[in-house]
């Protein structure tokens, strides 16, 4: 059976803490501080039964950061209104509050009815009914209580179970989850946590990533409604005893979860709902799971609306989809709220404002997962740094994935996942950056692969997947390891023609005694960098043979070589350098390198002094 939350909200004093221990037994304020004050200042945490634990949240506006702390974990809410006070203020923020945090069930109280007649309880019965109106609450159950007569407790505890049967599981992202909102020592334990699993679930002895600190710790046990048991899932309201953690690494706000998947957060895209004035700019107050830090909120083109930018002045730890409470920064008031889209988010301004209004629109959670793939033009995700990136499950990320036609997977265990908008604008650069090259070295039949991807900047494994599409599809060709574009073809001025057969010529006539470069550039009466790209066409051509840099040999004449070498060893059993100058009219100069390269391509093999040929 699913495990079921529910949070009371209000204003202070109207009886939340008095209702949860009539309903369960058990009194939430249990800090010294509030038993003395007779307040509740921080969350408290009772269990109807196995499956049903509730929340109770303090209502003093100075606690707020506390009730939203509380109010974070909850699948449904109780909203307490005392009869003899009505609708006060901080039962408007506290109902802001659930609102913004996207809560939507639950069931309204009009508490302490022994204190005034009826005639005051119906104006109270139409206030709220007026201010539940076109809300969330508006159709829900109101059920009048007095803790003191043991009025409507009974009713309200079936309304709690049947919310609990009938309301949906809150968003579950199948990677274990939870913000810590204590920490104790327990005498022969050591150091213990506790909160309420948001997401996933956990066995004793699993591994998790503790953060801020980002500690690897291990779950020594787990408790739930003061029960050991071996695994939680979400929902749970928990106690963690975790192995060799010393208590000063852990604190309020800390946050333990899956390896990888959740992250220390500079700055984050976000929608937004304003409830008073925001302005461009302004410092204010984030309120996410138990942490609360300050920010800038900044919109493109300085234009307040439902989408902008936040930087964090300490890093927090948040993830896609996360909600958050704003409060100015003084005075401490609600101000509006929303939910995380993207974050860690890199790159100029002026890219920024452009990525925040790709999100202008009210979009699914698979269009926000486009979009954040889209805007990483270089570091390209992978399926696992994807999923870890937005704190989904590599299930519920493909399911998201799967409703988009217009994704493209490259690699089989672990792909590489673009949009077509991705891919188009990586084979536009691809080819652009290739043609630039043509332009710029018209002689060179193209470009290697490590010098186009210190321009591109890809993956390399991914870069060649593309570039193998490109040459599939006849944009591009491959040659040598070279890359050009399909059609390409160097083409020579008839000066250059007529140089190129006049280089041919010397090299073919010269036969086993070539010139050297330097010779060379004298014979033709050109540049270095003219006969480089000459010699370079002819190589590609197939043309020439480079032996060492320095020496060139015509193709012509070095087939024939072959055929003089195996004539030669048909009658010969060993030839050696002397046998082979002789046999080729040359020098040593170029007999020696000649026959190492013969001996390179498996033509010859050495023996001592001696070269010996290798039959087929």
């Amino acid at each position: 059976m699913k495990q079921f939350t529910i949070g009371l909200s209000g204003h202070i004093d109207h009886g939340k803490t008095s209702i949860v221990k009539s309903l369960t037994g058990q009194n939430t304020d249990n800090l010294k501080d509030e038993i003395k004050r007779g307040l509740t200042i921080d969350i408290g945490f009772a269990h109807l039964n196995k499956n049903i634990s509730i929340i109770d949240v303090p209502g003093h506006e100075k606690f707020i950061k506390n009730m939203v702390s509380g109010v974070n974990s909850i699948d449904s809410a109780i909203l307490v209104i005392a009869a003899d006070d009505g609708i006060m203020p901080q039962t408007k923020e506290h109902f802001d509050i659930l609102k913004i945090l996207n809560i939507n069930s639950g069931v309204v109280v009009i508490n302490k009815i022994d204190l005034v007649d009826s005639e005051w309880l119906d104006l109270v019965f139409n206030e709220t009914k007026t201010f539940l109106k076109d809300s969330f609450l508006e159709n829900a159950k109101i059920i009048k209580v007095s803790t003191i007569d043991d009025i409507g407790i009974n009713e309200l505890k079936e309304e709690i179970i049947n919310l609990s049967n009938s309301t949906k599981e809150k968003f579950n992202r199948e990677v274990f989850r939870m913000f810590i909102d204590r920490v104790f020592i327990k005498k022969g334990f050591g150091t213990v946590v506790t909160g309420t699993v948001i997401s996933g679930e956990i066995d004793d002895n699993s591994k998790v990533n503790l953060l801020p600190k980002n500690d690897i710790v291990t779950i020594r046990s787990i408790q739930t409604h003061n029960t050991k048991v071996s695994k939680v899932r979400i929902g749970s309201r928990t106690a963690i005893n975790m192995q060799n953690i010393d208590k000063n690494k852990v604190f309020r706000g800390s946050h333990l979860g899956e390896k990888d998947y959740f992250h220390l957060v500079d700055n984050a895209i976000v929608e937004i709902k304003i409830l008073k004035d925001i302005k461009h700019n302004q410092r204010i107050r984030i309120h996410l799971g138990t942490q609360e830090v300050i920010a800038r909120i900044v919109f493109a083109d300085k234009k307040v609306n439902n989408i902008a930018f936040l930087k964090f002045e300490k890093k927090i730890i948040c993830s896609f989809k996360d909600r958050f409470i704003i409060r100015n920064f003084s005075p401490m008031l609600t101000i509006g709220g929303g939910r995380i889209y993207d974050i860690n988010v890199e790159g100029k301004w002026t890219d920024i404002k452009n990525y925040i209004n790709n999100f202008l629109l009210t979009k699914e959670d698979c269009e926000i997962i486009k979009e954040i793939i889209n805007y990483r033009n270089k570091n390209v995700f992978d399926q696992d740094t994807l999923s870890k990136h937005i704190g989904l499950s590599k299930n519920l990320l493909k399911k998201n994935l799967n409703k988009l036609n217009d994704i493209h997977f490259y690699g089989n265990d672990n792909p590489w996942i673009i949009t077509t908008n991705q891919l188009n604008n990586f084979n536009k650069k691809i080819i652009r950056t290739i043609s630039s090259f043509h332009q710029k070295n018209p002689f060179l039949n193209g470009i290697i692969f490590e010098q186009l991807n210190q321009i591109v900047l890809l993956p390399d494994v991914f870069l060649k997947q593309l570039l193998n599409d490109l040459c599939k599809n006849k944009f591009l060709k491959i040659k040598d390891d070279l890359y050009s574009e399909y059609d390409f073809e160097i083409k020579l001025e008839k000066e250059d023609q007529l140089l190129k057969k006049k280089l041919f010529n010397i090299i073919d006539k010269e036969r086993f005694q070539t010139s050297d470069f330097s010779s060379l550039l004298i014979k033709l009466n050109i540049n270095e960098k003219k006969l480089k790209n000459l010699l370079n066409i002819e190589k590609n051509n197939n043309n020439f043979l480079i032996i060492n840099g320095s020496l060139f040999f015509s193709k012509k004449n070095y087939f024939d070589l072959l055929e003089t070498v195996e004539k030669y060893f048909s009658l010969n059993k060993t030839m050696s350098v002397a046998d082979f100058k002789s046999l080729i009219n040359t020098s040593r100069k170029y007999a020696v390198p000649l026959l190492e390269y013969l001996d390179k391509e498996k033509i010859t093999y050495r023996d001592g002094n001696e070269r010996k040929y290798n039959k087929k």
